[in-house]
């Protein structure tokens, strides 16, 4: 789906955290290791492969939150904890190919124990960018690479990282629609992170539901830790979640840990509220159970494309969506974390 992000504020913060100090506090009840046959790469150390939960009984819940009218995205992110009565598990944050990061961003989201999910777009994501996969497969830009690795390293804190998302459409122009170039790029900078020492990343592979040749792009699994997808209902038709979704995790369920990257709705067809009822529904009793999906994130925003994703669009998707938040299963229990 094609989008546009903000980018967060590029002041370097060199020293954040040490080392692996407080991972503890990321553990909680009904979190485990998964299974031999959707786990992490051996290289991810147990602390930071213990922030995912058992999806059995537990799935990690965050957002993108963009509103109208407020200061910060910080302050939108704290005002929607403060009305569900909890913390999320996750915050979406976006970076250009050339930006800086981590930044104050993923530091105050660290001091709340919010995991970043840090999309790290490709080269030429912007229409005005000619550069292409040509330079990070060249080694023009390992340099680069190897700063924003140790960059991270530096961080400490667990971070999912979404390398050059949604690849397979075609409005990234700059690295969309060149599948062996693709995955090149994407094995070289794990590459580079992998020498570099960093531990605390979990790589999220994640594709645009649509086009379906996900396969043409993934980098193979020795590369991967998360599958992660984006997906959006919209433009007037109703599309249920689990049709939305089932046939991907159909696709890769047993062979990595899942997650939804990015969705949302609009009020159109049947309404904001009844997608998000049927989106707890699906993910509590289907996808994590059966699939292992072990994360979802949404697209809270009003001010970031024509569609109008908030949660809150309308008094009946509050609702629906703070049934959602305070569900356990997503860890809400109107108290905070």
């Amino acid at each position: 789906m094609r989008k546009y992000h903000g980018v967060l504020p590029v002041i370097v913060v060199s020293v954040l955290l040490e080392g692996l100090v407080g991972f503890v506090s990321w553990i909680q009840p009904g979190w485990t290791h998964l299974g031999q046959s959707a786990r992490l790469n051996s290289s991810a150390p147990a602390a930071v492969s213990s922030v995912l939960p058992n999806p059995k009984y537990r799935m990690l819940l965050g957002a993108y939150t963009a509103l109208m009218g407020e200061k910060s995205t910080e302050s939108a992110v704290e005002g929607r904890e403060a009305a569900m009565g909890r913390r999320y598990d996750m915050e979406l944050t976006y970076y250009d190919w050339r930006d800086p990061f981590p930044d104050q961003g993923e530091a105050t989201m660290a001091a709340h124990d919010r995991i970043p999910v840090m999309t790290w777009y490709g080269p030429g994501k912007a229409s005005y960018d000619d550069t292409t996969l040509s330079e990070v497969n060249s080694g023009a830009d390992d340099s680069w690479i190897l700063r924003q690795a140790r960059a991270i390293r530096s961080f400490g804190r667990p971070i999912f990282l979404r390398l050059m998302i949604e690849m397979n459409g075609d409005w990234y122009k700059g690295y969309s629609g060149h599948p062996h170039q693709y995955v090149a790029a994407w094995r070289r900078v794990y590459d580079i992170f992998s020498r570099a020492g960093v531990k605390n990343v979990i790589w999220v592979w994640c594709p645009n539901l649509t086009p379906d040749n996900w396969n043409q792009y993934y980098p193979g699994d020795a590369y991967v830790d998360i599958i992660g997808v984006d997906g959006y209902n919209a433009w007037g038709e109703w599309v249920s979640p689990e049709r939305m979704f089932g046939p991907f995790f159909a696709r890769y369920a047993g062979r990595k840990p899942l997650m939804i990257g990015e969705t949302a709705t609009n009020n159109e067809g049947y309404g904001a509220a009844a997608w998000i009822i049927d989106l707890r529904n699906y993910l509590e009793k289907v996808a994590g159970p059966r699939d292992g999906v072990i994360g979802v994130c949404w697209f809270d925003s009003d001010v970031n494309s024509a569609y109008d994703w908030r949660v809150d669009q309308t008094p009946a998707s509050w609702k629906a969506w703070l049934g959602l938040a305070r569900d356990p299963y997503f860890g809400g229990h109107g108290q905070g974390r």
